[in-house]
């Protein structure tokens, strides 16, 4: 079923949840959604290394990979079911792989998403628990 480790996935939510984070703490509300990324954007030095630190992991995936990433996010954010993945990898081959990286990182809330993602296809919390709260 998927192309990617559950590890690799772990890693990109833990990033993701730490870029998330560093836009909570300027506004202080639960949940803010990351702004759309464009090159003309100017982040903090902290903000720039977790944006580029996240966008470089996932570029170093296969197109596979990344696919499955998009896809997991997909299922977590509730567009398609578990029993939809065929379905869902379908959809994302109409994104240009060159743009995935780009497109999860826009995703506001690409970390739990994945992370409810894995929970969706019966991974365990367990298994990547530990590493991201």
């Amino acid at each position: 079923m998927l192309q990617i480790a559950v590890e690799k996935v772990c890693d990109v939510i833990i990033k993701a949840l730490a870029l998330n984070s560093s836009y909570e703490e300027e506004g202080g509300d639960d949940f803010v959604d990351l702004p759309v990324i464009d090159d003309e954007m100017e982040f903090s030095e902290k903000e720039d290394d977790r944006y580029i630190e996240l966008r470089r992991v996932i570029n170093k995936f296969n197109i596979e990979e990344k696919q499955d990433l998009v896809a997991l996010a997909w299922i977590g954010r509730g567009s398609f079911g578990a029993d939809e993945w065929e379905d869902a990898l379908a959809e994302v081959d109409n994104i240009n792989p060159e743009h995935i990286a780009d497109y999860l990182i826009n995703m506001g809330q690409l970390g739990d998403y994945l992370e409810e993602g894995l929970s969706e296809l019966g991974y365990s919390s367990e298994e990547f628990e530990t590493g991201i709260r």
